[in-house]
């Protein structure tokens, strides 16, 4: 049976890269990381079709994309082994057909899921295609903003936020850059990541 073409604009960004995981944050600001990147891959294919590695276990399925920005993953097919305890599988696994957005920012792959589930964040495997930049989801920025810390001076922040769900900044300081995700606030909008907590307070 022939897997269904994904729209030009996704192909061209996606198809014929492979990527390995870097880290989940969950929306309960949960944030997971695998003990070795190479145990948990995705590879998209031009024609529709995505093979995977997740821990101990392999398989094979097909992605689509709706629209600028939009991805499902079909069912997987994937083989039974029983992985080894603190494994990521079983979230991994679970998480597949709740996939929803993905984002290409610096070089790296955000896959959102959908209901605020969390991000998967992947970087591209040493070797292969590089993506083809895309900026189509909906963002603001990059704006810039000055971090003042007392008694420290003052430095510059650049910040872009994008559409995605859950809502995604991008903040640039000091040569590094860090996704962070909306999470509930009492007031503006709260988004956090790994060793960053950014405050709009709008």
């Amino acid at each position: 049976m022939r897997t269904p073409d994904p729209p030009q604009n996704a192909a061209a960004s996606l198809g014929g890269t492979s990527w390995q995981l870097v880290r989940f944050q969950g929306s309960d600001d949960k944030l997971l990381t695998p003990d070795d990147p190479a145990k948990y891959t995705i590879a998209f294919g031009t024609d529709g079709s995505v093979s995977a590695r997740i821990d101990c276990n392999r398989g094979r399925g097909t992605w689509k994309s709706s629209g600028p920005n939009q991805l499902q993953f079909g069912p997987l097919a994937l083989t039974r082994a029983m992985c080894p305890p603190g494994s990521l599988h079983d979230r991994m696994v679970k998480d597949w057909e709740f996939v929803r957005s993905y984002i290409l920012k610096d070089g790296y792959l955000f896959l959102a899921l959908m209901a605020d589930g969390g991000i998967y964040e992947f970087e591209p495997i040493a070797g292969s295609k590089a993506a083809a930049p895309n900026s189509r989801v909906a963002s603001t920025g990059p704006i810039e903003y000055e971090c003042t810390r007392a008694g420290a001076g003052s430095d510059a922040i650049i910040a872009t936020f994008y559409k995605t769900t859950p809502a995604m900044v991008v903040v640039e300081r000091a040569n590094r850059t860090r996704p962070a995700f909306q999470v509930r606030a009492a007031s503006g909008a709260r988004y956090e990541g790994q060793d960053i907590m950014f405050w709009d307070a709008g």
